[in-house]
Protein backbone atom coordinates (compact mmCIF):
# COMPACT_ATOMS: atom_id res chain seq x y z
CA UNK A 1 0.00 0.00 0.00
CA UNK A 2 1.29 3.37 -0.77
CA UNK A 3 0.79 6.99 0.77
CA UNK A 4 1.78 10.12 -0.23
CA UNK A 5 3.52 12.48 1.82
CA UNK A 6 2.86 16.51 0.68
CA UNK A 7 5.09 18.69 2.73
CA UNK A 8 3.99 22.61 3.22
CA UNK A 9 6.04 23.98 -0.08
CA UNK A 10 3.89 21.22 -1.78
CA UNK A 11 0.54 22.59 -0.61
CA UNK A 12 1.80 26.26 -1.19
CA UNK A 13 2.86 25.41 -4.75
CA UNK A 14 -0.42 23.41 -5.37
CA UNK A 15 -3.03 25.90 -4.01
CA UNK A 16 -3.73 29.29 -4.19
CA UNK A 17 -5.80 31.65 -2.21
CA UNK A 18 -7.91 32.38 -5.29
CA UNK A 19 -8.87 28.58 -6.27
CA UNK A 20 -8.91 28.31 -2.50
CA UNK A 21 -11.97 30.35 -2.53
CA UNK A 22 -13.86 28.77 -5.37
CA UNK A 23 -13.39 25.39 -3.41
CA UNK A 24 -14.72 26.53 -0.44
CA UNK A 25 -18.03 26.94 -2.84
CA UNK A 26 -17.82 23.78 -3.38
CA UNK A 27 -17.33 22.62 0.09
CA UNK A 28 -20.89 24.17 1.77
CA UNK A 29 -22.73 23.52 -1.70
CA UNK A 30 -21.82 19.44 -0.79
CA UNK A 31 -23.06 20.76 3.18
CA UNK A 32 -26.42 22.59 1.53
CA UNK A 33 -26.94 18.83 0.03
CA UNK A 34 -26.52 16.95 2.93
CA UNK A 35 -23.64 14.71 1.61
CA UNK A 36 -21.56 14.96 4.56
CA UNK A 37 -21.74 13.21 7.84
CA UNK A 38 -21.75 15.96 10.52
CA UNK A 39 -21.12 16.55 14.27
CA UNK A 40 -18.60 14.82 14.61
CA UNK A 41 -15.68 17.01 15.95
CA UNK A 42 -13.78 16.30 19.41
CA UNK A 43 -11.78 17.94 21.35
CA UNK A 44 -8.74 16.93 24.12
CA UNK A 45 -7.40 19.20 26.49
CA UNK A 46 -3.58 19.52 28.18
CA UNK A 47 -3.25 21.45 30.76
CA UNK A 48 0.26 21.00 31.66
CA UNK A 49 2.00 22.47 29.42
CA UNK A 50 -1.57 24.21 28.20
CA UNK A 51 -2.92 23.21 25.10
CA UNK A 52 -5.51 21.97 23.08
CA UNK A 53 -5.82 19.23 20.56
CA UNK A 54 -8.61 19.41 17.80
CA UNK A 55 -9.75 16.75 16.24
CA UNK A 56 -11.73 17.30 12.38
CA UNK A 57 -13.24 14.43 10.82
CA UNK A 58 -15.17 14.72 7.81
CA UNK A 59 -16.96 12.02 5.49
CA UNK A 60 -18.71 12.54 2.17
CA UNK A 61 -21.58 10.18 1.54
CA UNK A 62 -21.61 7.58 -1.57
CA UNK A 63 -18.11 6.69 -1.02
CA UNK A 64 -16.86 10.01 -1.83
CA UNK A 65 -13.50 9.94 0.71
CA UNK A 66 -13.22 10.51 3.95
CA UNK A 67 -10.25 12.66 6.27
CA UNK A 68 -9.16 13.45 9.15
CA UNK A 69 -7.37 16.97 10.73
CA UNK A 70 -5.37 17.19 13.81
CA UNK A 71 -4.29 20.06 15.26
CA UNK A 72 -2.27 20.96 18.01
CA UNK A 73 -2.76 24.29 19.51
CA UNK A 74 -0.53 24.39 22.64
CA UNK A 75 -0.23 28.12 24.16
CA UNK A 76 3.30 28.27 25.29
CA UNK A 77 5.18 27.58 21.94
CA UNK A 78 5.91 31.07 21.06
CA UNK A 79 8.18 30.77 24.20
CA UNK A 80 9.98 28.09 23.26
CA UNK A 81 9.85 29.28 19.60
CA UNK A 82 8.00 27.47 17.73
CA UNK A 83 4.59 27.25 15.84
CA UNK A 84 1.73 27.75 18.75
CA UNK A 85 -0.21 25.96 15.77
CA UNK A 86 0.96 22.51 14.02
CA UNK A 87 -1.70 20.04 11.69
CA UNK A 88 -1.69 17.04 10.23
CA UNK A 89 -4.24 15.91 7.42
CA UNK A 90 -4.88 12.59 6.42
CA UNK A 91 -7.18 11.40 3.55
CA UNK A 92 -8.59 7.71 2.67
CA UNK A 93 -10.02 6.23 -0.11
CA UNK A 94 -13.80 5.99 0.29
CA UNK A 95 -14.33 3.19 -1.22
CA UNK A 96 -11.73 0.65 0.63
CA UNK A 97 -10.78 2.90 3.31
CA UNK A 98 -7.41 2.93 2.69
CA UNK A 99 -4.94 5.43 3.66
CA UNK A 100 -3.79 7.47 0.99
CA UNK A 101 -2.43 11.04 1.39
CA UNK A 102 -0.36 13.01 4.45
CA UNK A 103 -0.20 16.48 4.75
CA UNK A 104 0.56 19.30 6.23
CA UNK A 105 -2.27 21.22 7.53
CA UNK A 106 -1.21 24.22 9.11
CA UNK A 107 -1.00 26.07 5.75
CA UNK A 108 -4.16 24.65 4.56
CA UNK A 109 -6.44 25.07 7.57
CA UNK A 110 -5.13 29.23 7.15
CA UNK A 111 -6.02 29.07 3.86
CA UNK A 112 -9.12 27.54 3.97
CA UNK A 113 -10.06 29.98 6.84
CA UNK A 114 -9.31 32.83 5.10
CA UNK A 115 -10.59 31.38 1.57
CA UNK A 116 -14.26 30.49 3.73
CA UNK A 117 -14.34 34.80 4.60
CA UNK A 118 -13.73 35.59 0.87
CA UNK A 119 -16.57 33.58 -0.05
CA UNK A 120 -19.12 34.48 2.78
CA UNK A 121 -18.01 38.79 1.30
CA UNK A 122 -19.22 37.41 -1.93
CA UNK A 123 -22.67 37.55 -0.49
CA UNK A 124 -22.66 39.96 2.49
CA UNK A 125 -19.57 42.84 1.70
CA UNK A 126 -20.42 45.71 -0.43
CA UNK A 127 -18.85 45.32 -4.50
CA UNK A 128 -17.60 49.14 -3.10
CA UNK A 129 -15.69 48.38 -0.27
CA UNK A 130 -12.33 49.95 -0.20
CA UNK A 131 -11.40 50.24 3.34
CA UNK A 132 -10.87 47.49 5.64
CA UNK A 133 -10.18 47.81 9.23
CA UNK A 134 -8.21 44.70 10.79
CA UNK A 135 -8.14 44.10 14.72
CA UNK A 136 -5.20 41.43 15.33
CA UNK A 137 -2.29 40.88 13.48
CA UNK A 138 -1.43 37.31 13.85
CA UNK A 139 -2.02 34.58 11.28
CA UNK A 140 -5.58 34.29 11.15
CA UNK A 141 -5.93 38.49 10.70
CA UNK A 142 -3.10 37.66 7.45
CA UNK A 143 -5.28 35.11 5.78
CA UNK A 144 -9.09 36.93 6.55
CA UNK A 145 -7.04 40.17 5.05
CA UNK A 146 -5.40 38.41 1.98
CA UNK A 147 -8.66 36.39 0.64
CA UNK A 148 -11.11 39.69 1.21
CA UNK A 149 -8.46 41.39 -0.87
CA UNK A 150 -9.21 38.78 -3.52
CA UNK A 151 -12.55 39.75 -3.32
CA UNK A 152 -13.03 43.27 -3.35
CA UNK A 153 -10.33 45.73 -4.15
CA UNK A 154 -9.55 47.14 -1.07
CA UNK A 155 -7.47 50.20 -1.36
CA UNK A 156 -6.08 50.51 2.21
CA UNK A 157 -5.77 48.57 5.13
CA UNK A 158 -6.46 50.27 8.86
CA UNK A 159 -4.66 47.46 11.33
CA UNK A 160 -5.15 48.07 14.96
CA UNK A 161 -2.92 45.18 17.13
CA UNK A 162 -1.68 45.41 20.81
CA UNK A 163 2.30 45.88 19.73
CA UNK A 164 4.44 47.71 18.03
CA UNK A 165 6.28 44.70 16.76
CA UNK A 166 2.61 42.46 15.90
CA UNK A 167 2.20 45.25 13.11
CA UNK A 168 5.61 45.75 11.55
CA UNK A 169 5.30 41.78 11.36
CA UNK A 170 2.01 42.43 9.84
CA UNK A 171 3.03 44.74 7.31
CA UNK A 172 5.89 42.77 6.45
CA UNK A 173 4.27 39.83 5.60
CA UNK A 174 1.33 41.39 3.87
CA UNK A 175 3.94 42.91 1.64
CA UNK A 176 5.37 39.98 0.53
CA UNK A 177 1.60 38.81 -0.04
CA UNK A 178 1.82 41.19 -2.71
CA UNK A 179 -1.10 42.43 -5.56
CA UNK A 180 -3.96 42.37 -4.47
CA UNK A 181 -3.19 43.14 -1.10
CA UNK A 182 -2.59 47.37 -1.31
CA UNK A 183 0.75 48.81 -0.31
CA UNK A 184 -1.23 51.49 2.25
CA UNK A 185 -1.76 49.81 5.41
CA UNK A 186 -1.63 51.72 8.44
CA UNK A 187 -1.06 51.28 11.64
CA UNK A 188 -3.67 52.95 14.53
CA UNK A 189 -4.33 53.07 18.24
CA UNK A 190 -7.48 53.83 18.03
CA UNK A 191 -9.68 50.97 17.54
CA UNK A 192 -12.92 53.07 17.09
CA UNK A 193 -11.20 55.04 14.56
CA UNK A 194 -10.45 52.03 12.41
CA UNK A 195 -13.70 50.48 12.82
CA UNK A 196 -15.84 54.05 12.26
CA UNK A 197 -13.64 54.28 8.09
CA UNK A 198 -14.30 50.92 6.68
CA UNK A 199 -16.64 49.15 4.97
CA UNK A 200 -15.53 45.81 5.99
CA UNK A 201 -14.05 45.11 9.84
CA UNK A 202 -11.78 41.99 10.47
CA UNK A 203 -11.86 40.91 14.67
CA UNK A 204 -9.25 37.95 14.48
CA UNK A 205 -7.88 37.96 17.89
CA UNK A 206 -7.82 36.08 21.01
CA UNK A 207 -9.94 38.07 22.50
CA UNK A 208 -12.53 37.22 25.61
CA UNK A 209 -14.69 40.64 25.22
CA UNK A 210 -15.33 42.85 22.53
CA UNK A 211 -13.10 44.10 20.64
CA UNK A 212 -15.00 47.29 19.00
CA UNK A 213 -18.38 49.35 20.02
CA UNK A 214 -20.91 48.46 17.90
CA UNK A 215 -22.09 51.82 17.28
CA UNK A 216 -19.21 52.74 15.84
CA UNK A 217 -19.96 50.93 12.80
CA UNK A 218 -20.97 52.88 9.53
CA UNK A 219 -24.05 51.76 7.51
CA UNK A 220 -23.20 49.60 4.98
CA UNK A 221 -20.36 47.59 6.93
CA UNK A 222 -19.51 44.09 6.54
CA UNK A 223 -18.42 42.28 10.04
CA UNK A 224 -16.09 39.53 10.31
CA UNK A 225 -15.59 37.48 13.52
CA UNK A 226 -12.87 34.92 13.06
CA UNK A 227 -11.25 34.75 16.45
CA UNK A 228 -12.06 33.52 19.90
CA UNK A 229 -14.46 30.59 19.09
CA UNK A 230 -15.32 29.58 23.06
CA UNK A 231 -19.12 29.95 24.18
CA UNK A 232 -18.28 32.68 27.13
CA UNK A 233 -16.19 34.54 24.68
CA UNK A 234 -16.70 37.17 22.34
CA UNK A 235 -14.98 39.78 19.61
CA UNK A 236 -18.20 41.24 18.74
CA UNK A 237 -20.29 43.15 21.02
CA UNK A 238 -24.56 42.57 21.30
CA UNK A 239 -24.73 45.97 19.70
CA UNK A 240 -23.11 44.41 16.40
CA UNK A 241 -25.23 41.56 16.30
CA UNK A 242 -28.75 43.58 17.64
CA UNK A 243 -27.59 46.16 14.20
CA UNK A 244 -27.19 43.38 11.50
CA UNK A 245 -29.32 42.56 9.33
CA UNK A 246 -28.13 39.08 8.76
CA UNK A 247 -25.93 37.30 10.36
CA UNK A 248 -24.38 34.52 9.34
CA UNK A 249 -22.48 31.42 10.36
CA UNK A 250 -20.01 28.96 8.87
CA UNK A 251 -22.56 26.09 10.21
CA UNK A 252 -24.42 25.73 12.81
CA UNK A 253 -23.72 22.12 13.96
CA UNK A 254 -20.23 23.28 14.19
CA UNK A 255 -20.38 27.08 15.00
CA UNK A 256 -23.23 27.88 17.61
CA UNK A 257 -22.20 26.19 20.59
CA UNK A 258 -18.78 27.48 20.19
CA UNK A 259 -19.25 31.37 19.48
CA UNK A 260 -19.77 33.52 22.31
CA UNK A 261 -20.10 36.12 19.30
CA UNK A 262 -23.84 34.17 19.05
CA UNK A 263 -24.53 32.68 22.30
CA UNK A 264 -24.70 35.58 25.00
CA UNK A 265 -26.99 38.13 22.48
CA UNK A 266 -28.81 34.92 22.22
CA UNK A 267 -29.25 34.46 26.08
CA UNK A 268 -30.14 38.20 26.13
CA UNK A 269 -33.13 38.04 24.16
CA UNK A 270 -31.72 39.55 21.36
CA UNK A 271 -32.00 37.31 18.68
CA UNK A 272 -32.90 33.30 18.19
CA UNK A 273 -31.51 30.68 16.14
CA UNK A 274 -33.91 31.27 13.53
CA UNK A 275 -32.09 34.70 13.08
CA UNK A 276 -28.99 33.16 12.13
CA UNK A 277 -27.76 31.34 8.27
CA UNK A 278 -25.16 29.15 7.47
CA UNK A 279 -23.29 30.10 4.35
CA UNK A 280 -23.99 26.77 3.18
CA UNK A 281 -27.91 28.23 2.59
CA UNK A 282 -26.70 31.22 1.16
CA UNK A 283 -24.71 29.15 -1.56
CA UNK A 284 -27.93 26.77 -1.80
CA UNK A 285 -30.12 29.91 -2.38
CA UNK A 286 -32.00 29.22 0.21
CA UNK A 287 -31.61 32.45 2.42
CA UNK A 288 -30.18 35.58 1.31
CA UNK A 289 -27.24 37.57 1.19
CA UNK A 290 -26.79 41.09 1.28
CA UNK A 291 -30.09 42.87 0.05
CA UNK A 292 -29.50 46.81 0.22
CA UNK A 293 -25.99 48.59 0.19
CA UNK A 294 -26.93 50.57 4.38
CA UNK A 295 -27.26 46.97 5.31
CA UNK A 296 -24.84 45.95 8.21
CA UNK A 297 -24.09 42.07 7.99
CA UNK A 298 -22.18 39.50 9.90
CA UNK A 299 -20.25 36.59 9.36
CA UNK A 300 -18.73 34.11 11.96
CA UNK A 301 -16.28 31.38 11.39
CA UNK A 302 -15.11 28.77 13.31
CA UNK A 303 -14.24 26.48 10.53
CA UNK A 304 -15.69 23.49 9.53
CA UNK A 305 -14.20 19.98 9.01
CA UNK A 306 -15.63 19.69 5.36
CA UNK A 307 -13.59 22.61 4.12
CA UNK A 308 -10.20 20.77 4.67
CA UNK A 309 -11.47 17.67 3.23
CA UNK A 310 -12.73 19.17 0.45
CA UNK A 311 -9.55 21.58 0.40
CA UNK A 312 -7.01 18.72 0.94
CA UNK A 313 -8.80 16.49 -2.04
CA UNK A 314 -8.46 19.09 -4.12
CA UNK A 315 -4.63 19.92 -3.07
CA UNK A 316 -4.65 15.26 -3.50
CA UNK A 317 -5.50 15.47 -7.16
CA UNK A 318 -3.71 18.33 -8.54
CA UNK A 319 -0.95 16.41 -6.43
CA UNK A 320 -1.17 12.96 -8.09
CA UNK A 321 -1.57 14.71 -11.57
CA UNK A 322 1.41 16.59 -11.53
CA UNK A 323 3.48 13.76 -9.47
CA UNK A 324 4.60 15.87 -6.84
CA UNK A 325 5.33 14.83 -3.20
CA UNK A 326 6.85 11.47 -1.73
CA UNK A 327 4.88 8.84 -2.46
CA UNK A 328 6.25 5.20 0.38
CA UNK A 329 5.33 2.14 0.55
CA UNK A 330 3.90 1.36 4.30
CA UNK A 331 2.82 -2.14 3.73
CA UNK A 332 -0.33 -3.47 4.95
CA UNK A 333 -1.55 -5.27 1.67
CA UNK A 334 -3.09 -8.70 2.86
CA UNK A 335 -4.02 -11.92 0.95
Amino acid sequence: MKLRILTESDVRALLTMREAIDIQGDAFALLAADASVQGLRSFALSEQPPGIAIFNPSFLKGGKGYGIKVVSDFYDNEQKRVPRMTALIALFDGETGAPRTVMEGAHLTDVRTGAGTGLAARYLARKESRVMAVIGAGRVARNQAEALCQEHRIERIVLATRTPARAEDFVKRMAAVGAPVPTDIRVVASRADAVREADIVVAATTAHAPVFDGRDLKPGTFVVAAGAYEATAREVDSETIRRAAKRVIDSKADCLEDAGDLQIPMAEGILTESDIAGIAELVAGTAKGRERADEITYYKSTGVPIQDLVTAQAVERRATQRDIGTVIEIGGDHD
